[in-house]
């Protein structure tokens, strides 16, 4: 026969299950995927931003990463005088980073969403780009 104190341990952990199942069950479906970049103002698909860049390779702290070059990308959008803005780079999470144009020039976009940039700290790399900003 289940105690009383075997019982509510059994209620308890059961409750903490379920819980945990609808948590990530609701963190996963108000999750976005978004497969388009908006960058100066216009979306994206990361489709066509790969087939109208040329891709290239970069040697960083992690090793060689490949994608597409972010200043080959901002010259073929038409970006007037590219060299006379600075950049913020948005991510799905929110995260965030403002890069000058000599920055921007040296680094890559994956077709993961992620941009890397060689030489530089890894907090200007962002994950899951969502947005390219011409300030």
């Amino acid at each position: 026969m289940i105690s009383g104190k075997e019982k509510i341990i059994s209620i308890l952990a059961i409750s903490v299950l379920l819980l945990g199942i609808f948590s990530a069950l609701y963190v996963n479906a108000t999750q976005i995927n978004k497969d388009t970049i908006t960058i100066n103002g216009n979306e994206y698909t990361l489709n066509q931003i790969f087939s109208m860049c040329t891709k290239r390779s970069i040697e960083t702290g992690e090793g060689e990463k490949t994608g597409i070059a972010l200043e080959d990308l901002i010259l073929k959008i038409g970006v007037y005088c590219p060299a006379c803005h600075n950049y913020v780079i948005k991510a799905e999470d929110k995260y965030q980073q403002t890069i000058s144009w000599d920055i921007l020039k040296t680094g890559i976009l994956t077709d993961y969403g992620r941009v890397f940039f060689p030489d530089t700290a890894h907090t200007f790399w962002v994950r899951n780009v969502i947005e390219i900003e011409v300030k």
